[in-house]
């Protein structure tokens, strides 16, 4: 007898959570310039907003089983939701950094566990083949919200303003209630722990996130000016964070049960979510900056082609779903996934200032589509096996993984600002070298731009404006160089990736 399909609204719920996750994220992200802009906020205040969300979220994810289990998944869900489109209905209005502040504050605290609840939630359908329809929904918010952020970001900023990404997630949901209070249970429902949340290790969390990640958010602009301080930070924030693990290791009731993961399919998996996270932060900061400044394409145009080549891992989900239940085994699904991230890095590497957007920039961003829905589809599947016999510490799992989530995006950012930084100075120094009396090359340039200049200024100007010229062209010239170097270094990093994958015995 062939088991029942889950209800559609429960399949509805499941996948609204995700897609408004991550949609809100990625448009937030990707809309930073504008946002800034309108609200009067520098680059530094717009990252601390940034890492404040990330620390409110990191907090209401480690007390989401805790409000689960006295409030209920419906009104949680209920609640999560309201904050969220409150939240986003601030930011809406703001017209400083602080309102904005107050409503990303908002949308933290119900935003923050929506991908906790939405896998927590599949479990309410019975183990079989019926639970891999709640699965693909969740995988499909998440793929659809991830490529649709950058396209309906660009599309609100050019029509009606930054202010439009927001009502949108305001008005998602508030339509996301509906089935959330026909669909889910009670009380009754949902693997809920009666763990205690007590002031001081909620304390350490809290801090301890804040200066780990204000450590990382600043190092774009201070590392090489104040490593040390940095450093500091990021010695205290892990300090904060040791105290926590600590705390709840040896709580009888603790918030999270650490104690039970100690499997090493586990942390492999952590790991890998951990590299998936990097890269989305990584690439999600820089492949924009380069189609912008390194290629000279709008800001929208960029918007567009991202979203396209993400959209490609929609596609690539619509056929995994297909060849998952049947081929499991995830070795090969690994290695293709790599293979996608290496071919991405390859391509990306090889981008001039001339190149074309569909036969040269499109086929690099479709393979960077890939590997994000073949990895973190086949590490989700397998990572957690191993725990689904106790539906606390599953769900535990859960929330660590999402936790740490937030930190690997800010990690992937970090590395790839400060690396940019380093590549780009040691491009310039060689560039600037170059630029001197009696490189012949450089002579010829500067006289036929000189030329150029003098139909409209006298010659002194006209040289001054060459001169300036050249400048401007070495340091774009130093900055598309640090892009390329970035890229050959992500594709060894999937070629290592590759080979791990042939040689790992964990995941089977």
């Amino acid at each position: 007898m062939s088991q029942p399909k889950p209800p559609v609204a429960l399949l509805l719920v499941i996948g609204a959570l995700t897609f408004i996750d991550f949609l809100q994220n990625g448009m937030a992200t990707f809309g930073a310039a504008p946002i800034m802009g309108e609200i009067g906020a520098s680059p530094e205040e717009y990252t601390t907003i940034a890492v404040i969300y990330a620390c409110v979220a990191v907090v209401m994810i480690a007390l989401q089983g805790w409000l689960v289990h006295r409030l209920g998944l419906r009104r949680y869900l209920l609640a999560s939701l309201a904050a969220a489109g409150a939240g986003a209905a601030v930011c809406a209005v703001s017209h400083d950094a602080a309102g904005f502040l107050l409503g990303r504050v908002a949308m933290a605290i119900g935003c923050a566990a929506m991908l906790t609840s939405s896998r927590l939630t599949v479990n309410l359908i019975p183990p079989g083949p019926a639970r891999f329809h709640g699965i693909k929904a969740l995988a499909t918010g998440l793929c659809t919200g991830t490529a649709l952020a950058p396209w309906l970001a660009s599309v609100a900023v050019d029509h009606d303003g930054w202010p439009l990404m927001f009502w949108l997630v305001a008005v998602l949901s508030l339509l996301a209630m509906i089935p959330v209070a026909r669909s889910m249970p009670g009380r009754e429902g949902g693997a809920t722990v009666a763990g205690q949340a007590r002031l001081l290790p909620i304390a350490a969390l809290g801090l301890g996130s804040f200066l780990l990640l204000h450590a990382l958010q600043r190092s774009y602009y201070d590392f090489f000016s104040e490593r040390w301080l940095l450093l500091l930070y990021a010695v205290g924030g892990l300090a904060g964070l040791a105290c926590f693990v600590r705390s709840e290791t040896r709580n009888g009731a603790p918030l999270l049960n650490l104690g039970g993961m100690k499997e090493a399919r586990f942390l492999s998996g952590l790991a890998l979510f951990m590299l998936c996270y990097l890269m989305l932060g990584a690439n999600g900061y820089l492949v924009p900056v380069m189609l912008q400044r390194a290629l000279g394409h709008s800001w929208s145009t960029a918007g567009e082609f991202l979203a396209m080549g993400l959209g490609a891992g929609v596609l690539t989900f619509a056929v995994m779903s297909q060849l998952l239940p049947r081929w499991p085994s995830p070795r090969k699904f690994f290695v293709a996934g790599f293979l996608a991230l290496a071919a991405f890095g390859v391509l990306m590497s090889r981008l001039t200032p001339t190149a074309n957007l569909w036969t040269d920039v499109f086929p690099a961003l479709a393979c960077y589509g890939v590997f994000i829905m073949i990895i973190m589809p086949t590490t989700a599947m397998h990572t957690f096996t191993g725990l689904t016999r106790d539906p606390a510490v599953f769900a535990h799992a859960q929330q660590v993984k999402n936790m740490l989530a937030q930190i690997g995006q800010a990690l992937g950012i970090m590395v790839a600002t400060v690396g940019q930084q380093w590549f780009a100075s040691r491009h310039y120094d060689a560039l600037q070298s170059g630029v001197a009396t009696g490189n012949a090359r450089f002579e010829a340039v500067l006289n036929q731009l000189t030329q150029y200049f003098s139909t409209v200024a006298d010659p002194a100007l006209a040289q001054q404006m060459a001169t300036a010229q050249i400048a401007q062209m070495v340091t774009q010239q130093s900055a598309l160089l640090a892009n390329l170097d970035h890229f050959r270094v992500l594709a060894a990093v999937a070629l290592a990736g590759v080979v791990v994958s042939l040689a790992q015995r964990v995941f089977r």
